[in-house]
């Protein structure tokens, strides 16, 4: 806005200064326009509210910050109360996948048409330090193990590759779908749909394929070290922490865990939601994403999406919560896209005792606090929606003094809210950032008034 007063009114004051200077009856001057195109700016400077169509997720659990990918080729960063940005790619292209290179200070991002680019969030306006765009195959699944310089790249065709994260280049190290299945299986296994590392030897990668193919590969010894065949299709799977046995998700709304050692069956089989009649079960729906977690008491926790009855609630989307015995369905206003659980300790060696689950919806941002009973919501502290409550007047500000702003911060972080009564009392899980008001000698300021008799002030500040 300051550039543009700038443009505006320096052209204006020449025409005025030439006008002026002239002695000729002005009656008969031909004033000459000096506004052209070039004096009008338009560009987007402030943002405030959900991102706009959200497509990935992504947290940093040591950074305590949140990165979310939209359809616009955008990505939100968003940390404590008051840490917000925004970060841009060249092209409109979906974020199918985010993954940060926890505590380094970078993010990897992978767009819909298969690049994978490398962010540095540590310089004063983060940017893109690092670029690959794999042409033959497209890109299904990313996994970065905590402290490692290895990038694992799954891709459509079942292939998985490795890419070194210090350079940003293509190692030699594939691990080929056909060495994946084994001599004794015909057909292919379908794409990558999740890796992880085992908790409990990092030379274990477990890699599951939509088929219903899961392996566990040695990456040292370069080769399959057991192999899991599923009958129904795989959604998503999970270690259970002790890195004794893992959990795959399947189509069909059923679990199935395995102990490592033994590939020739399941050691158990369920569907948590399914109803029984007559000696049958119902049909449920596919279980979408599964993560396993254990508390410190020892009771296993599982979190998954879908599962539900074909007829239950005319598939109200929502978030299993299944710890010990106990089964609680937490139903959702939109779709869940993804979710992200915060644990005590980013280790997978060590006891993550689960503290809260971050849900992407596809129009909201809902976070729950895992350690209440009844894992009631956290109050959200960012200004997700400003229809909130509906809109009655609105009044822009510009040139105000340069202490407003920052002042009208600290009232901010001052006042104690008002928590609704089902809230958790517990602080906002995500943390991180370190916030400092904007220097700007043009500070601007949004006032909306609304149907609740509520005022809200937004930084409108250029940045």
């Amino acid at each position: 806005m300051k550039k543009f007063k700038q443009k505006v009114f320096d052209g204006f004051s020449t025409s005025q200064a030439s006008s002026a200077g002239s002695s000729v009856n002005k009656s008969e001057v031909e004033i000459p326009e000096v506004l052209g195109s070039s004096n009008f700016e338009l560009k987007k400077t402030i943002r405030h509210g959900f991102p706009h169509l959200p497509s990935s997720l992504a947290f940093d659990p040591v950074q305590s910050l949140l990165a979310i990918g939209t359809k616009t080729g955008s990505i939100r960063l968003f940390g404590k109360p008051g840490v917000d940005g925004c970060i841009l790619h060249d092209a409109e292209v979906t974020v199918t996948k985010l993954q940060f290179v926890v505590n380094q200070g970078g993010l990897i991002s992978v767009l819909e048409d298969s690049s994978v680019h490398l962010w540095n969030l540590k310089l004063k306006n983060p940017a893109i330090i690092h670029s690959l765009k794999f042409n033959r195959e497209r890109i299904t699944a990313i996994y970065l193990p905590l402290k490692s310089k290895f990038l694992y790249v799954g891709t459509e065709r079942g292939n998985i590759l490795v890419v070194n994260v210090d350079s940003f280049t293509i190692s030699g190290y594939q691990i080929p779908w056909n060495r994946a299945i084994g001599a004794q299986r015909n057909g292919h296994p379908g794409p990558v749909i999740e890796m992880h590392e085992c908790p409990d030897d990092e030379n274990k990668l477990l890699i599951a394929y939509e088929n219903g193919l899961a392996t566990l590969w040695d990456l040292k010894a370069k080769d399959i070290d057991q192999r899991y065949f599923c009958e129904v299709n795989v959604k998503s799977c999970s270690w259970n922490p002790d890195g004794k046995s893992f959990t795959c998700a399947l189509h069909d709304g059923s679990l199935a865990t395995w102990n490592v050692k033994n590939s020739s069956k399941p050691s158990q089989i369920f569907s948590p939601h399914a109803l029984s009649s007559q000696g049958a079960s119902s049909p449920c729906l596919p279980i979408c994403k599964l993560d396993c977690r254990c508390s410190k008491s020892s009771e296993p926790m599982f979190l998954f999406t879908g599962g539900l009855p074909f007829n239950a609630s005319k598939h109200t989307p929502s978030l299993t919560v299944m710890k010990g015995k106990s089964v609680t369905v937490l139903e959702m206003d939109h779709y869940i896209l993804d979710f992200v659980t915060i644990c005590d300790s980013p280790y997978l060696s060590e006891t993550q005792e689960p503290m809260a689950v971050i849900c992407l919806l596809k129009n909201d941002l809902i976070i729950l606090d895992l350690v209440s009973d009844g894992y009631p919501p956290f109050e959200n502290p960012y200004p997700m929606d400003i229809h909130e409550s509906p809109v009655t007047c609105l009044k822009y500000l510009a040139d105000c003094p340069s202490d407003l702003v920052p002042s009208l911060y600290q009232v901010s972080f001052k006042q104690k809210p008002q928590r609704a009564t089902n809230c958790s009392k517990l602080p906002w899980p995500i943390s991180g950032g370190d916030w400092k008001p904007m220097t700007s000698s043009y500070p601007e300021v949004v006032i909306t008034g609304h149907m609740d008799g509520s005022v809200k002030f937004w930084d409108a500040t250029s940045s």
